[in-house]
């Protein structure tokens, strides 16, 4: 099926967000650089560049109508861009004390942050200041979903645990057991009954909404780590790997149901999202450029199984993956893993040598935390971040 061209950048993407109304891309590059296009089939069109960061973006988010990008950088800001020009509305330039890693919108009013260090910030523009502080994690926050219906925030870290905490209240409701594993992706399937989890060592974990102490399930077939995972429907998922695949996979029943796409095994994956009119999924990996993959039949075939089979894995059933695909596709080697660990653990303010530390190298080393002392109070600062928004 035909498909936009894929676009191809001098440096390397860390992340891009489809926007929610036209089909609309804007990718943050390792220079701290966004650029934004319209993608088509005839063309892909620039619409504007903008730099808001001194450092690497690490993360893209627009609010539901698409009128702002919000945007995150290792240099420690959050910045809201107006999607329509490219311009920099509000700028926060130390919204976190250690550089940020996640970000997540949860509704209209408030956005969540995740940090280096493992701090997860709540920002409200209604009160136009940060509203909430968790630490239970000590290691930098990989991930966050959100379920909207029981205003609950779900975030995984490298220090192996994953938490869920009440957006309203200033505890955490539960951490899990440590899975003595770097927890790398999250989402919510199965009309938010079930959480997937997938980790460094290449494990997809299934979680049981409310049982949070270890997870319920396990799918096995990933030979490297799975550092994004983008939700198709309530029962189905893409998987991006650091072997470069991207892999279709059904939840309850488990089942492999093949490749959707190929970086190559030599460019992590850092981030998969579906396209608002869910005709393509986009992938970006460490070959510095943003592809566009055909997904519309999946959508198109309707699939409505049996809610039933759902029960059919539960209660630690464990499952390899090797079901309507090559042995090659299921456990791809990859012989980027040493050069990966080989970079060096540097962490130059020069923004070119900010290409040693793609999250890809963080999750892939992991960060000692030995030795760590008490954790030193953070104040909730912004008093004024949001304010025209």
């Amino acid at each position: 099926m035909p498909k936009p061209a894929n676009l191809q950048f001098d440096d390397q993407v860390f992340d891009f967000a489809f926007h929610p109304n036209e089909d609309v891309i804007a990718a943050g590059l390792i220079t701290g650089d966004i650029h934004c296009y319209r993608y088509g089939l005839e063309e892909n069109v620039k619409l504007w560049s903008e730099r808001p960061g001194k450092k690497s973006i690490r993360g893209l988010e627009y609010n539901s109508d698409g009128s702002v990008l919000y945007s995150i950088s290792k240099d420690k800001s959050i910045t809201a861009i107006d999607a329509a020009v490219g311009t920099t509305k509000l700028k926060l330039a130390a919204a976190h004390e250690n550089p940020l890693n996640s970000l997540l919108i949860l509704n209209n009013n408030i956005l969540a942050t995740g940090d280096e260090q493992g701090i997860i910030k709540l920002w409200d523009n209604r009160s136009q200041k940060c509203v909430m502080t968790y630490e239970e994690h000590d290691d930098f926050i990989a991930d966050m979903t959100y379920n909207s219906d029981k205003k609950t925030l779900v975030a995984v870290g490298g220090d192996g645990f994953l938490s869920t905490w009440d957006i309203r209240k200033p505890n955490v409701v539960a951490m899990s057991d440590c899975m003595d594993d770097e927890l790398l992706s999250v989402q919510l399937v199965k009309n938010g009954k079930k959480a997937i989890v997938g980790s460094q060592d290449g494990v997809l974990s299934l979680w049981t909404w409310g049982d949070w102490g270890d997870y319920t399930d396990r799918i096995l077939g990933h030979p490297n780590s799975i550092d994004t995972i983008c939700k198709l429907d309530e029962d189905t998922i893409c998987t991006g790997s650091s072997d470069g695949l991207i892999r279709l996979v059904s939840i309850l029943p488990n089942k492999f149901e093949g490749v959707i796409g190929d970086h190559g095994e030599e460019f992590p994956i850092e981030r998969i999202r579906l396209a608002d009119n869910k005709k393509y999924i986009g992938s970006c990996a460490h070959d510095n450029s943003i592809h566009f993959w055909d997904v519309a039949h999946l959508f198109e075939e309707g699939g409505d199984d049996d809610e039933e089979e759902e029960e059919v894995t539960e209660d630690n059933a464990e499952v390899t993956l090797s079901t309507n695909v090559s042995e090659d596709a299921v456990t791809k080697p990859t012989e980027a893993d040493s050069s990966e660990e080989e970079e060096e653990d540097s962490d130059s303010d020069n923004d070119d040598s900010d290409n040693e530390k793609s999250r890809q190298q963080k999750r892939k080393r992991g960060k000692q935390i030995e030795g760590r002392d008490a954790k030193a109070s953070r104040q909730e600062a912004a008093s004024a971040f949001f304010g025209d928004l």
